[in-house]
């Protein structure tokens, strides 16, 4: 009686498989972006070098980007992983996402484009960030139409290396203005950019404000 008893458990277990494994694919789908793609808001500082031309990436209303002497709500910017080590970015106040044309001029589009709008983000060493689009094979960077035609061969270009600030650090950190950027990039961390755990963060492999809450 009691091999009958677990015979007809093992039944109804088998029976009613295929509807939970429903049921959690279906959830699993349906969570997969808020599981997957956390927010950062960050504020973006960039320096020339020996600390010239300080400020923070702006998206514009009206679609432009530029630099901000200091933070504000205007600099304020959502960063979402779209895919591993890539990310889109998002003014928080523009609702504008940062985009690249052809010539590797940023603008601030309010549809996401994925070939022009999602950048691999490269995390140096040092604690900056490099944004490089896949498609225009060229970083983000708010230096001039000029700049970036005399530094086009040299694999480089100013004001392309980000740190990602907190809303509310200092505007300037003292040891920020002694930054220099260099003329080449160093390998890339080998590491989910988002780390949503803080792994690469508690093992001391990167000191960014990225991984940061």
């Amino acid at each position: 009686e009691t091999a009958a008893h677990n015979a007809v458990l093992i039944f109804q277990v088998l029976d009613l498989a295929p509807l939970w494994f429903s049921v959690l694919t279906k959830f699993s789908s349906t969570n997969k972006s808020s599981f997957c793609s956390p927010i950062r808001l960050r504020h973006l500082y960039t320096a020339g070098p020996h600390g010239l031309s300080s400020c923070f990436l702006r998206i514009r209303a009206d679609g432009g980007v530029d630099c901000a002497r200091g933070q504000s709500a205007h600099s304020l910017v959502e960063i979402r992983a779209v895919a591993l080590r890539t990310v889109a970015i998002k003014g928080v106040h523009s609702v504008r996402y940062l985009c690249m044309g052809a010539d590797g001029r940023m603008q601030g589009l309010v549809g996401y484009s994925a070939g022009d709008c999602a950048f691999e983000e490269e995390i140096r060493p040092d604690g900056y960030n490099v944004y490089r689009s896949k498609k225009h094979r060229l970083p983000v960077s708010l230096s001039s139409a000029k700049q970036r035609q005399l530094y086009k061969d040299r694999g480089f270009l100013p004001l392309s290396h980000f740190l990602p600030m907190l809303p509310g650090s200092p505007a300037e950190p003292r040891e920020l203005q002694d930054h220099a950027e260099s003329d080449g990039f160093s390998a890339p961390l080998e590491t989910d950019s988002m780390d949503p755990f803080g792994i690469a963060a508690k093992m001391g492999l990167v000191k960014s404000p990225s991984f940061q809450k």
